[in-house]
């Protein structure tokens, strides 16, 4: 059965100037509409000279036309998120040497993306690139850019949520023991920090449709093509 959906005002008027595309069901039948929105596996039409907008099932059109709405869709798709992000300390490794211990630390960065707009989008590159501070004085260095990836985002479901996973990010610190100092001055304990991250998100033509960083700065380093990753990402929760 079709369902008649209220439209407001406003829409109907931006859609005043809009031409209408003849469509045909499966039974031949022939409809003057425009399509108003197409999610999953059904469209909205509007039929010519009404103000009331009919949804109805893709796969009770032609082939054509079910060709058709899905190119519609992808080209008119919607995109907003959200970014967040956790860290994780996959390990570390100590060793001693000459009154020093070193301690090299292994963290990745867990980057959850959650869709805003109620309908789903797939297809989705997922580029990002890990900075790392590197300083002789507990990481308050200049960031640079340690590692970086390109993930393969299929769906997110519409309000959903996925996490995906960078690649290592490789953490150096040393401290010298009590009592004991470097000849040339240089500080008795060093420590690398994780620096930010930079996300840029691109749908299936290449085209950016979201980018975001823990510091606005780390955007204009976050550019070039990074390096290629396995897709890692999780399940939409």
């Amino acid at each position: 059965m079709k369902t008649r959906i209220l439209i407001p005002t406003c829409m109907l008027l931006g859609l005043s100037g809009l031409s209408a595309r003849e469509f045909t069901d499966t039974q031949g039948r022939k409809l003057d509409a425009e399509i108003l929105s197409a999610t999953g596996d059904t469209v909205t039409l509007m039929r010519s000279g009404e103000t009331r907008a009919i949804a109805a099932k893709i796969a009770l059109f032609s082939e054509a036309d079910q060709k058709f709405i899905r190119e519609w869709a992808a080209a008119n798709a919607k995109y907003s998120f959200d970014v967040s992000y956790t860290k994780k300390k996959l390990g570390e490794v100590k060793t001693r040497r000459n009154n020093t211990t070193y301690e090299q630390e292994t963290w990745i960065y867990k980057i959850s993306l959650k869709n805003r707009e109620p309908l789903t989008v797939g297809d989705l590159r997922v580029d990002y690139w890990c900075f790392r501070k590197e300083d002789g004085g507990k990481g308050k260095g200049t960031a640079r850019v340690e590692t970086s990836g390109s993930i393969k985002v299929p769906t997110i479901a519409g309000s959903g949520t996925v996490t995906v996973d960078t690649s290592e990010i490789i953490l150096n610190k040393q401290k010298l023991d009590g009592g004991f100092y470097y000849i040339d001055g240089s500080n008795s304990q060093q420590s690398d920090a994780v620096g930010g991250i930079a996300v840029r998100i691109f749908d299936k033509n290449g085209r950016e449709v979201h980018k975001w960083a823990t510091k606005e700065d780390l955007l204009a380093a976050a550019v070039g093509t990074p390096k290629a990753a396995g897709s890692n990402a999780g399940s939409p929760k």
